[in-house]
């Protein structure tokens, strides 16, 4: 079925349990009774599953990868060392070690997925300032009172190490996969021009691809399929659009791009994340 952009908001709303119970109930109605509307609704589950399924294998991999760099994980025997043989426990033993060291990686991954979405929602930015310890310089006691004070040593002001901004726990509170992006075409509006409908469709998609990417921290091909809406017609694709594209920069962190990106948003009175981007920069100061 041709998908539109009301049903598609319709079949997000339903998949991510919101609406009322009245409203799921009728929605439900309508797919048993429009088996095209049914498959659909299918079509876009499998979607998000897959999506949550590379997000798993993602970070299963770069968890291994460094249990194997540390030495964590059992190594291949060389060809030419020498065979011990090993009594029956420790037999056992070694050979159910792969497996707890897999099962192991599981259990970070899926622990790590769980911060980033249900993490605190106000984390502290983390601080390197080191604790400096004034000393005082003691005269020695042959010395003469003006003497001393004419060799002591100055001491310069130190200056702390400047905070660093912890970006994984600032993007795991501030990104959210649903993007407010309401159509602009109702029932009232006549003579809408099909270019627009489809340009339209054409910006919400790059959106939507954008923000999948940044779910998977693939920030790079997440600011590439941003960047294509930057000339859009719809001024309220554009906001969206630059908004997620600071949390592109935060997730790279990369911080002079990323306030630049925010005070961007904040410069849009219209914008509808104003005020979130005016909390995370003063945040990341």
């Amino acid at each position: 079925m041709e998908l539109s952009e009301e049903t598609f908001h319709e079949i997000h709303q339903y998949l991510s349990g919101q609406g009322t119970p009245e409203e799921r109930a009728a929605f439900e109605r309508r797919m048993n009774a429009d088996e095209e509307l049914a498959r659909e609704v299918a079509s876009q589950q499998r979607i998000r599953n897959g999506l949550k399924a590379n997000g798993y294998k993602a970070l299963f991999k770069d968890i291994h990868a460094q249990l194997e760099s540390e030495g964590a994980l059992p190594g291949k025997p060389q060809a030419d060392a020498k065979i011990v043989p090993l009594a029956p426990d420790h037999a056992r033993a070694n050979a159910r070690w792969p497996y707890l060291a897999a099962a192991a990686s599981v259990l970070i991954a899926v622990g790590l997925v769980w911060y980033f979405n249900f993490g605190p929602e106000d984390p502290q930015v983390a601080s390197d300032t080191p604790t400096v310890k004034d000393t005082v310089t003691q005269t020695p006691p042959t010395e003469r009172p003006d003497t001393a004070k004419n060799n002591a040593p100055v001491q310069q002001p130190v200056k702390p190490a400047p905070a660093r901004v912890n970006t994984s726990e600032f993007f795991a509170t501030y990104f959210d996969t649903n993007a407010e992006l309401k159509s602009p075409f109702s029932g009232e509006k006549l003579g809408v021009s099909p270019s627009a409908i489809a340009q339209w469709r054409s910006d919400t998609a790059h959106v939507q691809q954008g923000i999948r990417y940044l779910a998977n921290r693939e920030a790079a091909q997440a600011l590439q399929e941003l960047g294509q809406v930057e000339n859009s017609r719809y001024q309220q694709v554009k906001g969206t659009a630059d908004w997620y594209k600071a949390l592109a920069y935060l997730q790279q962190n990369d911080l002079k791009n990323c306030k630049e990106q925010l005070k961007k948003v904040m410069a849009d009175p219209d914008n509808t994340y104003s005020k979130q981007a005016t909390e995370l920069l003063a945040k990341i100061q």
